[in-house]
């Protein structure tokens, strides 16, 4: 665990993932579920600006983001051999580690936060450029609020009912209908 730490401080200057192919981070990924120290050092150096990134725009603390990054690593480290091509991309599938991780740092220190001092936003979301930003500005407004405050600042059904002043059928129906609509819309 110590060497597997100090792998995950060396800085390297690597290629920018989407210069990365695939298929090179799906090899990467397949050579540290074998165990391979260096395939994981450079795994972490390709993609850890990226998921540092997720981690930062979710827990938006730079020192606590890094704590965060760095678990879903170990994570990462742990469960490369569950990792299926068929089922997503490698960065898809390292993304949801780290925004699982740093969700639940949030939900571990949630207790003592009122949902009020959590900084969410009152006006609509407006979704990032890129083809699921797209896919999420053709929702309706409700249900296109709902998914982002579920996912992106890691609210339960029942705080998004708080949140919004809906019912909590209400809350869950949008995100639901709106997960199906996108999902709908992406396979397109």
């Amino acid at each position: 665990m110590k060497q597997m730490i100090g792998v995950i401080q060396l800085v390297k200057a690597e290629p920018k993932i989407e210069a990365m192919p695939p298929a090179t981070l799906e090899q990467l990924l397949a050579q540290v579920a074998e165990g391979q120290m260096e395939a994981f050092a450079r795994l972490y150096d390709i993609t850890s600006p990226r998921l540092f990134a997720i981690a930062f725009r979710i827990l938006r603390d730079e020192a606590v983001a890094q704590d965060a990054t760095q678990e879903a690593y170990v994570n990462i480290w742990r469960k490369a051999k569950l990792y299926d091509p068929a089922r997503g991309s490698p960065i898809g599938w390292m993304s949801v580690i780290v925004r699982n991780v740093a969700l639940n740092m949030i939900r571990a220190d949630r207790p003592t936060e009122p949902i009020d001092d959590l900084d969410i936003p009152v006006a609509p979301v407006d979704p990032p450029d890129s083809r699921l930003g797209h896919c999420l500005k053709q929702l309706p407004a409700d249900q296109r609020n709902a998914i982002v405050l579920t996912y992106t600042y890691g609210l339960t059904h029942s705080e998004l009912a708080e949140h919004l002043s809906v019912p909590l059928g209400t809350a869950k129906s949008w995100v639901r209908r709106g997960m199906l609509t996108l999902k709908e819309r992406m396979l397109r």
